[in-house]
């Protein structure tokens, strides 16, 4: 057919177009119209008012009609657009954006967002405030929040088995924005936050590379503490602070609920202590408005640094002070042991070590005999408390009920008595021994000068770390190692440049991992049954059902940590980590 050129229908075409002029398709209604028109010699303002389109969608028609004949009705979803300018060309249609989006996801399936949201914001503020214990990627961060949002996907589906139905859910929708493999991240966290966490059993979790089920457990961890602070659903419970310590991490939490929220997520966070070295303990703030009879109040832990020092103080000197201050912090920490509060334990026996430590650097070796002591009562009582509070968590899971009971009531009485073995009194003596002797005793060592020192001992430091690290027996020694050059860290911080809190902050995770294996080797110690004799005989007598789950446990940690402790040593062992010491160390 020619340009602009009209012609009569055919019969056939005629009847063809009478027919989709009485479609139900309202499109094919209007293009019947435009193109009667056009075979009627009318124009394009008239064929306009017959078939309710614009003038330029006519034009539009009537121009694909006569390169295309009657083929135009062939496709029903041909657009009725305006023409576009002559002096544009036409852009291809941008190719349709595959699966579904979160928000609409999320919408379909009635997820209580306020709730999920909640969640997320208290996941990433535990995942900000312990980025030295779970070690996760950046890029980890968003799909946390991500996971938050869909934990309970398929809540409003299947009430008891939610977990695994939004497992499911998960894995049968394509999500926008995100790979298979995040998607499977997300199908397993959703999983995993809640009931007892057994990944070799998930389906999922196994399909995972290795290096990306660390990950998984270590966001589902997290993601079961954080859903644990929003058991009542009611958004009010808030986390207030967040304590890291070497092997332990404290959330302190605040709100009319905060207690109750605070006992769920302690329960819920069986997963966390076992993936990550530090274990996680979970407290309520005392409201502010509470009636009870004012006491003065406690005095907080001091921070481990040492007090200042100046360029012209010697290297006995330096340690006399973090001495003292590590004095002052063992009796506070002491005194909230006292009043019931288990929290500070793991950090106590870790003050008793640098205790026992400086002592060399004060010149005063005559005491490291009591310090010896109490490094040894801090060391039983952090590994008893260790057996009672791991074998209580497991307890739940089992059914034989009096047994475990009376198994774990009788590890709690000897714990108890680990604790009061610590003896605050025989302390308070080698407290006021200690003050008496470092404050008044003279320097025999004062031209010895802690800024022209100070590099040369850590240094060797260093290379007794890395020669225990790679050639090392035990992980005593290892650890010690650690200690031994924090300490000095400590005791010379002041003299040293910015960088030093970058030197700290990349061995926490390794002091982390080795204390988090030393406990478990100790629990594991405790636990092993005991030969009796009976005559000429040497039995080894049957574990009841909460020892054999406990050192179950014990052993799989080990496991891990001992999987994840090249990676750990591998960062401290790094041009980085080599490049921030020096850097420190060259400002003395």
């Amino acid at each position: 057919m020619a340009k602009n050129e009209r012609t009569l229908l055919a019969p056939d075409d005629e009847a063809r177009l009478k027919q989709h002029l009485s479609s139900s398709s309202e499109s094919m209604q209007q293009r019947a119209k435009v193109v009667m028109a056009y075979h009627e010699g009318a124009s394009a303002s008239e064929a306009a008012k017959r078939s309710g389109l614009t003038v330029n969608q006519v034009n539009y028609l009537w121009r694909v009609y006569r390169q295309k004949g009657l083929d135009l009705f062939f496709v029903e979803d041909e657009p009725l657009s305006e023409a576009p300018a002559k002096t544009e060309k036409a852009k291809p249609a941008a190719p349709a954006q595959k699966g579904v989006a979160l928000a609409d996801f999320l919408a379909e399936h009635g997820v209580n967002l306020p709730h999920a949201e909640h969640v997320g914001a208290l996941a990433v503020q535990i995942f900000d405030a312990t980025m030295n214990i779970h070690r996760l990627p950046q890029n980890c961060r968003p799909l946390l929040e991500a996971a938050a949002l869909v934990h309970n996907v398929a809540f409003e589906l299947d009430p008891p088995n939610h977990h695994l139905r939004g497992r499911d859910l998960i894995m049968a929708t394509e999500i926008r924005g995100y790979s298979d493999d995040e998607r499977r991240i997300l199908a397993c966290t959703t999983s995993f936050h809640r009931k007892k966490v057994r990944p070799e059993a998930e389906p999922v979790y196994m399909e995972l590379a290795p290096e990306l089920r660390r990950d998984v457990l270590a966001l589902s961890a997290i993601l079961r503490v954080a859903d644990g602070l929003d058991h009542n659903y009611a958004q009010l419970t808030t986390i207030r602070e967040i304590h890291t310590a070497a092997n332990e991490v404290t959330i302190l939490l605040e709100g009319p609920h905060a207690a109750e929220d605070a006992a769920q997520a302690n329960k819920k966070a069986d997963l966390w202590n076992q993936v990550f070295p530090a274990r996680v303990r979970v407290s309520a703030t005392a409201p502010v408005e509470s009636t009870a009879v004012e006491r003065p109040p406690e005095a907080p832990i001091l921070k481990p640094s040492a007090p200042s020092l100046t360029n012209t103080v010697s290297v006995t000197r330096a340690g006399r002070l973090i001495t003292l201050h590590t004095v002052d912090r063992i009796e506070v920490m002491l005194r909230h042991l006292g009043r019931g509060e288990m929290g500070p334990l793991a950090a106590l026996y870790r003050e008793a070590r640098r205790l026992h430590e400086v002592l060399s650097l004060a010149d005063a070796k005559d005491f490291r005999k009591e310090a010896r002591w109490f490094m040894g009562a801090a060391e039983q009582a952090r590994i008893a408390a260790a057996v009672a509070e791991r074998a209580a968590a497991l307890g739940e899971d089992l059914t034989e009920g009096q047994a475990v009971a009376h198994q774990i009531a009788a590890w709690e009485s000897e714990a108890k008595a680990a604790i009061a073995a610590l003896d605050p009194a025989r302390f308070g003596k080698l407290a006021a021994s200690l003050r008496e002797a470092l404050l008044h005793a003279p320097d025999a060592d004062e031209r010895v000068l802690a800024v022209f020192q100070a590099g040369a001992m850590l240094w060797e430091q260093l290379s007794t770390l890395r020669q225990t690290m790679e050639h090392g027996t035990s992980v005593e020694e290892a650890l010690g190692a650690v200690h031994k050059l924090q300490d000095y860290l400590l005791a010379f911080r002041e003299l040293l440049g910015a960088e030093v809190a970058q030197v700290l902050d990349m061995l926490a995770p390794l002091e982390n991992t080795l204390s988090a294996i030393q406990i478990a080797q100790g629990v594991l110690a405790r636990t092993e049954p005991k030969p009796i004799k009976r005559g000429r005989k040497t039995i080894i007598p049957d574990l009841d059902p909460v020892t054999v789950a406990l050192r179950a446990s014990q052993e799989e940690l080990l496991g891990m940590l001992a999987d994840s402790l090249p990676d750990v040593w591998s960062s401290v062992n790094s041009a980085v980590f080599r490049r921030a010491f020096a850097l420190a160390i060259a400002a003395a």
